[in-house]
C-alpha cells in the first residue's frame, strides 16, 4: 500500500494524491454507459438531460459516504457485515456486487464492437461471424487476464495513473464531439429542468393501450439505464476499498472529499457531453432502434465537420472501453474475496483469480447474447438497467455503516444524499423489476 497523506502536506501535494474517485469515474464510464446515454438521448432528446447532474450529485454523496467509512473504520465493508451478521451475510453482499459487475462486464464486451465499428465501419464488422466476434472478445479478455496475472505489485498505482489519462482522453474527445455537434444551448439549459418525456399517445383501442404500456416500460428502463450510467452504487462501494489501498486514515478526510468531488464531477460532465451530442445529432433524425454502433453518432457529425468527427468520437469510446474493462472486473474480484474472508488486496493472488473469473463470466454472458442474436444495443440498455436491481443491498450497507460513525466525521449533506440515493435505487429497482416483468 502507498503511504498515507501527511496532515501538514501542502495543498498541491494533496491534490497530486487524488486518484481513487478518478478510478471510479473511469470504470463507470464504460462503453455500455456511453451507449446507454446515447440511446436515451436519441429517443428522448433533451427531456431527460436533468437526470445526469442529479445522478452525479447522488453519486458524489454515496461515494463520499463509502470513502468516509473506508478511512474511519479499521475493517472493510464486507468484514463489518460479517462481524455483525455472520459470514453468510457477507457472501450475499459480495455476490450481489459480483452480479452487477458481471452485467456491466457483459455490456462492456458487447459494446467493444461499437468502438471497433467507429474506426473501421460497421459494414466491415457485420461481415464477421458471431463465432469470430466471440473469439475476438476472448483474445481481448485474454490480454487483460495476462496483464492481471503478470502485473507488478504496484498494480494499483499503475491503474490510477492509467485511468487519469483515459478520463482526460474522454473529456477531450467527447468535448470536441459535443461542440462539433453545435447544440442549441437554450435546449441544453431547458433539458436541465426536471420533466418527464413530453408526449403520451391518446388511447383509442386495446392495442394502443398495450403499445402505450410497452412504451412506458421502455421509458422507465431508459431512465434506469441513464441513472446507472452515472449513479453506480457498485463503484461507490469500491471507493471504501480504494482508500484503504491508498493507506488513507481519518486525518485524510478532506483530501478524500476533494478526490470524490473532482472524480465524480468528471464522470457527470463526460456523461452530459455524450448525452448532448446524441440529443443534438440523433434525436429526430434516427430511431433509437437504429443506433447499432458507435459510428452512428460520429457519422451524423461527419457531413458538417468531416471524417475526423468519427475518429474523435471513437477515440472516446475506446478510452471508455479500456478504462472500464480491467477495473470493473477488479472491483468484483476485490469485494468477492473480502466477502469470503480471504486477502482482498489488489496485488493478492486470490483477487487476481477472482478478477479473471469475473472477466470470463462477462465474456461468456456477452457471447451467449451474441450467439442467440439478441439486439446489441437493447442488450446493453437492459443489462445496464438490471444492475439497478443489485444496488439497494449495497447502498443499504453503506448507509448502515455511515450511521455508526462519529457525528464529527460525517457532514450532514453526505448523510442526506446517502439516504436519498438509497431511496432512489430502491424505487428504481422496484420499477425496473415491474417493467421487465
Amino acid at each position: 500500500m502507498t503511504q498515507p497523506v501527511a496532515v501538514n502536506e501542502s495543498g498541491w501535494k494533496r491534490y497530486r494524491r487524488i486518484g481513487p474517485a478518478i478510478v471510479v469515474a473511469a470504470v463507470v464510464l464504460g462503453p455500455g454507459s456511453i451507449v446507454s446515454a446515447s440511446r436515451v438521448a436519441c429517443g428522448e432528446g433533451f427531456d431527460l438531460l436533468w437526470i445526469v447532474p442529479l445522478a452525479g450529485i447522488l453519486m458524489i454523496g454515496m461515494t463520499a459516504a463509502a470513502m468516509t467509512i473506508g478511512v474511519c473504520k479499521e475493517n472493510t465493508l464486507c468484514g463489518l457485515v460479517a462481524d455483525r451478521f455472520g459470514r453468510w451475510a457477507a457472501w450475499v453482499v459480495g455476490l450481489s456486487l459480483l452480479i452487477a459487475i458481471t452485467l456491466f462486464q457483459a455490456s462492456n464486451n458487447n459494446a467493444m464492437w461499437m468502438a471497433v465499428s467507429g474506426f473501421i465501419g460497421h459494414e466491415t464488422v457485420n461481415k464477421w461471424s458471431t463465432l469470430g466476434r466471440a473469439s475476438g472478445l476472448l483474445l481481448f479478455n485474454g490480454g487483460i487476464i495476462a496483464l492481471v496475472w503478470l502485473g507488478r505489485r504496484d498494480l494499483y498505482r499503475w491503474i490510477e495513473r492509467a485511468m487519469a489519462f483515459l478520463v482526460g482522453a474522454m473529456v477531450l474527445s467527447f468535448g470536441a464531439s459535443m461542440f462539433a455537434s453545435a447544440p442549441d444551448w437554450g435546449d441544453v439549459i431547458g433539458g436541465l429542468i426536471p420533466s418527464l418525456p413530453a408526449s403520451e399517445p391518446t388511447l383509442t383501442s386495446d392495442a394502443e393501450a398495450v403499445a402505450s404500456s410497452d412504451n412506458a416500460s421502455i421509458a422507465w428502463l431508459s431512465m434506469a439505464a441513464l441513472v446507472a450510467t452515472t449513479f453506480s452504487v457498485a463503484g461507490a462501494f469500491y471507493q471504501s476499498y480504494q482508500v484503504k489501498e491508498k493507506g488513507w486514515k481519518r486525518e485524510n478526510l478532506s483530501t478524500g472529499l476533494v478526490d470524490v468531488f473532482v472524480g465524480i464531477s468528471s464522470l457527470a460532465l463526460i456523461t452530459g457531453m455524450i448525452y448532448v451530442t446524441a440529443a443534438t445529432a440523433l434525436h429526430g433524425n434516427i430511431a433509437p432502434a437504429d443506433l447499432t454502433d458507435a459510428s452512428v453518432v460520429a457519422l451524423s457529425l461527419e457531413p458538417l465537420f468531416g471524417s475526423w468527427a468519427r475518429i474523435v468520437f471513437s477515440i472516446g469510446i475506446f478510452a471508455g472501453a479500456a478504462s472500464s474493462f480491467l477495473v470493473n472486473a477488479l472491483i468484483g474480484g476485490v469485494v468477492f474475496c473480502d466477502a469470503i474472508g480471504t486477502d482482498c488486496r489488489v496485488s493478492s493472488r486470490p483477487v487476481q483469480r477472482a478478477t479473471i473469473a469475473a472477466l470470463l463470466a462477462g465474456w461468456a454472458v456477452a457471447s451467449l447474447a451474441a450467439l442467440t442474436e439478441v439486439d446489441l444495443v437493447s442488450f446493453i440498455v437492459i443489462a445496464q438497467s438490471l444492475t439497478v436491481l443489485c444496488f439497494p443491498l449495497l447502498a443499504g450497507v453503506i448507509v448502515w455503516q455511515l450511521h455508526t460513525l462519529d457525528r464529527k466525521d460525517v457532514a450532514w449533506p453526505i448523510k442526506v444524499l446517502a439516504w436519498i440515493g438509497l431511496a432512489v435505487v430502491i424505487a428504481l429497482s422496484l420499477k425496473t423489476l415491474s417493467g421487465l416483468i
